[in-house]
């Protein structure tokens, strides 16, 4: 059996960092259909090029519109990649801390919360294995300058349109069963709004964001080796 945590670091490298941007020609700006996880103060690219996001623009028919310095023109720009880490709640944060000093170098975090349970099946049993599993979708967040409605609109937003993502890149996967269902908690200020304590104070840096909670089945492989 592999290890699952590098599975799960599998998903998350197959996750579509691309999104397309069409230029508007009446209203002088470059809009994109779905902005996935970008944000305003974060960065896109596209052929080697970086361009800083300034601010979203919901116009009257919902589409969301990035603007900023879109020198690059129409065409396919790319998203800031997840980093992705597994560990406990002491591991997570001091390979977190030992990453960089630099948060736009290890954010948006994509964080795989151990202890890891793995039911096992049989030898006449399609399934490999299922593993309730808790993944948290994390961005650096403006605790001074931020109210409630910001750090959601701002941050938790897109980090939930992140799992989405995940799970997108999950069902695509045929090695794993179809995610019937799942549970997305949103938390406005990730480490002050506890469960319990459970997650209290596990990464020494503002943040915010979803948890993830999904069933994940994996399935044997036909190898005869």
């Amino acid at each position: 059996m592999k290890d699952i945590t590098k599975q799960i670091g599998q998903i998350v490298d197959n996750i579509d960092l691309t999104v397309e941007g069409v230029y508007n020609l009446a209203l002088d700006r470059l809009d994109f259909c779905a902005t996935k996880w970008a944000r305003p103060g974060k960065y896109i690219y596209k052929e080697g090029d970086q361009f800083l996001i300034n601010s979203f623009v919901i116009d009257e028919t919902l589409s969301i519109t990035a603007t900023g310095p879109f020198i690059g023109g129409p065409g396919t720009y790319e998203l800031e990649k997840p980093f992705y880490l597994p560990g406990t709640k002491l591991a997570a944060n001091t390979e977190w801390t030992k990453k960089s000093l630099n948060l736009r170098e290890k954010t948006p975090f994509i964080w795989l919360y151990e202890v890891i349970r793995l039911k096992t099946y049989g030898r006449g049993d399609s399934r490999e294995y299922e593993s309730e599993l808790r993944i948290f979708f994390l961005d650096e967040t403006n605790v001074k300058d931020y109210y409630t409605a910001d750090h959601r609109e701002n941050v938790v937003m897109p980090m939930q349109n992140l799992a989405l993502q995940f799970i997108e890149a999950l069902q695509k996967d045929r090695n794993f069963k179809t995610v019937e269902d799942y549970v997305i908690v949103q938390f406005s200020r990730f480490g002050v709004e506890t469960d319990k304590g459970v997650i209290e104070n596990i990464i020494d840096a503002n943040l915010s964001g979803v948890e993830l909670r999904i069933t994940l089945t994996k399935y044997k492989n036909n190898c005869k080796c």
